[in-house]
């Protein structure tokens, strides 16, 4: 069966979730964008559709700095997820935090494929993509 691509924008500010849509619009060809405004509310999608992975994002670019539960947070309890989730679902951090202790805590987590500033730009992704 052939998946159909999907991304996921989990980001808190509406501004950065429109240049992200717009830059991944413009430059880049995939199935669909879903953008959440939480990490709760992205660990909520993951809940609700672990059992059917051709609604499961390929790709989550994902905010660090987000109130009530931050990036790490949501990494954290991404962890949990199973291997074959995790495998199928890349990470790429957006931020423009230039907290050090943040930034290596990301850089050195597994699930993290790298970690690009804000805002994103049209050459970002282009190794993932």
């Amino acid at each position: 069966m052939e998946y159909k691509r999907r991304i996921m924008i989990v980001d808190d500010n509406v501004i950065d979730q429109m240049i992200t849509t717009r830059v991944l619009k413009t430059n880049y060809t995939f199935g669909e964008i879903v953008t959440m405004m939480s990490s709760t509310e992205a660990l909520d999608y993951f809940d609700l559709h672990m059992d059917n992975p051709t609604l499961l994002p390929n790709l989550i670019l994902l905010d660090l700095d987000m109130p009530l539960m931050n990036g790490l947070g949501f990494l954290e309890r991404f962890n949990a997820y199973s291997n074959s989730i995790k495998a199928a679902c890349a990470i790429v951090v957006l931020t423009a935090s230039q907290v050090l202790s943040d930034l290596e805590k990301v850089k050195s987590h597994p699930d993290v494929t790298t970690l690009i500033s804000k805002p994103l730009n049209s050459n970002s992704l282009i190794p993932l993509i």
